[in-house]
């Protein structure tokens, strides 16, 4: 039995073919364009469609059309209007867009920031779907009017593919009018923003069937009309499957940035109203925190004080660094700041390298202990195939650091899902 994992993005979707014993047979990869001009930021929702189909029909290939479910790990908070055959009827607004301003000043002076924290998981942030859901109602009133409904990406996929649009409850947690305590949409929040429900996609549970394969669609992918789409998730969350995540541990995506997800048992409160919550399952919320400058750090490092180093060099001066770097610090906020202090005429480039890793770690701590701590950290991503940036982590952090088999992990969470849970998760290749 093989499974199809699709992780849809914001610049490029994966397709990966999976046996059901986890391993990979093959995959696709592209890159897609945003629309960005100025605060406005958008996708054409056609290109999404188009290269899913091309990225299955390509892995289907190698299994000689031999592929018995799919499901899609996706980006989040973007959104589109479609009408009843799915078809777009605007541009999809990226989460990216931070176009909204007025309309998210009027739900803080509605609701205050931390009403809207307790309600829903988050703080008053223009990157969440409510304020520029309104902004499209206000300034595009036809199109809004004339949408059968207004989709999320995985959303309109599974649309597309089966024709329910079905989103689950990790996706519909990032519009900022999804209520994590009821876990449904918010009848307040919409009644304020003038967004009618019945627009709004059904929301199910993460591994939920969604339907068979339409006919049509089926044919032109090449796979038999028995194929089933199941319910996938948001891509951080698929990639916290993927890895095995469980109460004990915090998922680490170690790449240009970082997300930290963690486990909860219950809607989790940050009084600092800093860390984001997710409804996962019946039984589980996510915690997550982003670290935004990570390997994007390492990189500027790499290429503004080191000569363009390639990330083997830099981890060979950081192993001539001792434990505290001769004093030096490198300290990492949760935006794009920065400062390093300590520097000494002693001071070597090893120094500077390891106090980022250190720092790094530090900041992963700080998010750990936010979201209520762990015993041990799984992590992947380009960062996870460093040794000693691992080893700095598990010493800062004091705890274990697990490195994973694959860093495709959101595309294995979606197969896990596609397979009823049956395919394993990820393999822990090394412990720090």
């Amino acid at each position: 039995m093989n499974y199809i994992g699709i992780d849809l993005g914001t610049t490029g979707c994966k397709s990966i073919l999976f046996g059901e014993n986890g391993g990979t047979l093959a995959e696709f990869y592209q890159e897609y364009a945003l629309i960005a001009n100025g605060e406005s930021v958008e996708q054409d929702a056609n290109l999404w469609w188009n290269l899913i189909c091309e990225a299955v029909k390509t892995v289907a290939r190698a299994a000689n059309g031999d592929v018995a479910a799919l499901s899609i790990s996706s980006q989040g908070i973007s959104f589109v209007p479609v009408n009843e055959k799915g078809e777009p009827l605007y541009n999809a607004i990226s989460w990216l867009d931070t176009r909204a301003h007025t309309e998210l000043s009027e739900i803080g002076d509605r609701f205050g920031e931390e009403a809207v924290y307790a309600r829903t998981g988050k703080r008053l942030n223009g990157a969440y779907t409510y304020s520029k859901l309104m902004w499209m109602i206000r300034n595009l009133p036809e199109v809004y009017k004339e949408a059968y409904k207004i989709l999320l990406p995985l959303d309109y996929l599974n649309f597309r593919l089966t024709g329910n649009p079905v989103t689950d409850h990790s996706m519909a947690s990032g519009t900022m009018f999804y209520n994590i305590n009821a876990r449904d949409w918010d009848d307040e929040l919409l009644a304020f923003g003038q967004i009618d429900r019945d627009k709004l996609p059904a929301i199910g549970t993460a591994g939920d069937f969604v339907g068979k394969l339409l006919p049509e669609v089926a044919d032109a992918l090449g796979l038999s009309r028995d194929v089933e789409v199941y319910l996938g998730a948001q891509d951080q969350k698929c990639a916290a499957i993927g890895a095995g995540i469980d109460e004990d541990s915090c998922t680490v995506s170690l790449g240009t940035s970082t997300a930290i997800t963690k486990f909860q048992t219950k809607p989790m409160v940050d009084p600092a109203v800093k860390v984001p919550c997710f409804v996962l399952d019946e039984t589980h919320w996510v915690s997550e925190f982003a670290l935004s400058t990570t390997g994007a750090a390492l990189r500027w490092l790499s290429q503004k004080l080191f000569d363009g180093k390639s990330y083997q060099e830099l981890d060979l001066l950081a192993e001539q660094a001792p434990v505290g770097c001769n004093g030096v610090r490198f300290d990492c906020d949760l935006t794009a700041d920065g400062a390093i202090t300590g520097l000494r005429l002693s001071t070597t480039q090893g120094d500077i390298v390891r106090a980022l890793y250190e720092g790094i770690g530090r900041s992963i701590l700080d998010a750990v202990n936010k979201m209520g701590g762990a015993k041990r950290l799984l992590i992947f991503g380009g960062g996870s195939k460093s040794d000693i940036w691992c080893r700095v982590i598990a010493e800062v952090t004091g705890m274990s650091v697990c490195v994973l088999s694959t860093p495709e992990t959101a595309n294995l969470g979606a197969a896990i899902l596609a397979s009823k849970r049956k395919m394993p998760s990820a393999e822990i290749i090394k412990t720090y």
